[in-house]
Order: structure tokens, then sequence, then C-alpha cells
């Protein structure tokens, strides 16, 4: 089946599968509807800062004072996670930010959510989208709704299955998170408010004559029917891997994507930074004489960064 021919099979299947998938979720997190904090002495009606890291099996051998100097150079409202096998671990690292991780994380046990700054957001209890799990073999999707200062927004964390033959599996994700997105401002905590952040790691990697273009263009499809546009860093990658060689240098590749929906009015910026930054996403060489510290000690994904510009209201 020729390229495009595939991809319009993907949207077809995609958007049947959205309407007939079943939805259900668990909800767990702090009492409450918010977990409350106090002022930031950054206006948030200005600049919201939401980063995505997927921090590769934390803790393994990470180097810790690397990882949270990263996040404090950022300085986000709300940092989303993925692949975390030890919550408390997660805590160590963020002292003093409220943690909301999934109960779940697939048969890796790579669990999943977000991490929000003590003085500036509240959030409310996380809820986790079993559909996403596909029978428990994947990570499930979690949602929180967030205030920093006068802003508010849905934000929904992903970590969607990987590799090119994990292709079919994502397909019925991306229906499936469709679905939630489509139901959050239904009823409950930001019920009718349309401001919508979708961010994590997509593995959007292409499968057979399909390119990681196309199925990000097939993912944007289908997330675009339930009012949702696709923001993607300029430099083009958000993650290195071993490449096809399998020798020293690693290759970029664009895993890490966010989505956002509402925010009338604001201009919004994403990049990736760490080693994407550093090296522009050309290919990088790292050995054990001489390790790339942007890569070694942390994570093979880089730090997304997204940045929403407000107008004061």
């Amino acid at each position: 089946m020729s390229p495009s021919k595939r991809l319009g099979s993907l949207l077809r299947i995609g958007l049947v599968a959205t309407a007939v998938l079943a939805h259900q979720r668990i909800t767990k997190g702090a009492t409450g509807l918010f977990a409350c904090h106090c002022a930031d002495p950054r206006d948030p009606a200005q600049t919201l800062v939401v980063m995505s890291w997927n921090l590769e099996n934390f803790p393994g051998d990470h180097d810790r004072t690397k990882l949270a100097s990263r996040i404090t150079e950022v300085a986000p409202h709300v940092l989303a996670v993925q692949e975390v096998l030890d919550a408390d671990a997660l805590a160590a690292l963020l002292p003093g930010h409220a943690t909301y991780l999934s109960v779940r994380g697939g048969s890796r046990g790579q669990t999943l959510g977000l991490a929000v700054d003590p003085t500036t957001t509240e959030v409310t209890p996380l809820v986790e989208y079993a559909t996403l799990e596909l029978g428990g073999r994947v990570r499930p999707a979690v949602s929180a709704y967030v205030r920093t200062g006068s802003v508010d927004f849905h934000l929904v964390v992903v970590h969607l299955k990987a590799r090119p033959i994990g292709l079919d599996l994502r397909r019925l994700q991306w229906a499936a998170l469709a679905d939630v997105v489509a139901r959050l401002g239904l009823t409950g905590a930001g019920a009718d408010d349309d401001d919508v952040i979708v961010i994590g790691d997509f593995n959007a990697t292409g499968a057979d004559g399909l390119t990681p273009a196309d199925e990000r263009a097939a993912l944007g499809a289908v997330l675009g029917a339930v009012g949702l546009r696709p923001l993607e860093p300029a430099d083009g990658c958000s993650a290195y891997w071993d490449g096809t060689r399998r020798d020293a240098w690693l290759e970029p590749a664009l895993l890490d994507l966010a989505f956002v929906g509402g925010f009338d009015g604001a201009t919004t910026t994403v990049r990736a930074i760490g080693a994407c930054a550093k090296h522009r996403c050309a290919p990088l060489r790292s050995t054990e004489a001489h390790p790339d510290r942007d890569i070694v000690g942390t994570s093979d994904h880089c730090p997304l960064v997204l940045e929403l510009s407000l107008p004061r209201p």
C-alpha cells in the first residue's frame, strides 16, 4: 500500500474507532476539588510554562543533581513525566512539589503523571484512563484540571506504545485519547472550559513505508477532530536513539509532542532543550570514554518545553 493510501486508511480507522471505543477512568490523588498553593512572583496570566520529560526508567543510574538542575532552570508551572519506576524517588527529586502518578504503567511498570510548582499551581485529583492501556499491555493516560493564578486548563499526559511494530496499537490509543479529550469539559472541574494541553511521548516512529511525518499528520487529524492543534519543536527532534547502525552515533527522532486546544489569543511556542538544542538535532557521538553529558546520566529524551503567552484578563 502506498504511503498516501496508508495515511488515508489511518485517518478512517482512527476516526471510526473514536466513536466506538469505550471510556473508563480511575480517580486518585488529593482530596477536595483543589490542592491549594500560594502565589508565584511570576505573572501566570502572562506566561504559562509546561515541561514534559520522558525520564527513561527513572531513577535508574541517573545523575539526579543534573536532572533537578535542568528542571530548575526551566522552572515550569507543571512538569509532565513519563517512565517513572519509583514514585518516592521522583518526590525526592522535586522537594516541595506535589507529584501525581498513575497507578498502572503497563507491562514494564512505567508510570506517568505530573508534578506541580508548589508556589503557583492548584490541581484536581488525577484521573487515570484505562482505555489507553489496551488490556494492560501499555500505559494509561492521565489528566488533571490545573489552575495557575488566573489561568486554568485541562492537562492530559500520555506515553503511547513504542516502536514501529506498535503502530496499530497506537492508532487505537489515538482514538481512545480523542474520546478522553472530547469528554474533558462535560462534567466536573473544568466543565465548559475548552483550554486543553495534551503532552507527552507519542512515539510517532512511523512504520511499513509510513514516515514519522505521515504518522504525525494522521495523529493530528484524529486529535484535530476534537479541537486540538499540534505544536512541534522547530529543530524537529525531541530524543536520540541508537540508530540502525548501533554504533557510537546517536540519531535524532521526534517522539515527544504537544497539542493545544482553546487558549484564545495565546501565543504558543514549543522547544526541545538539552542535547536536542545543543546539537540542533544533528546526529551526535557519545562513547564511554567521551560521553555526551546532555544525554548520559539523564535521559535519551530531551525535555520538551511549551510556553503560552496569554493576554491579560
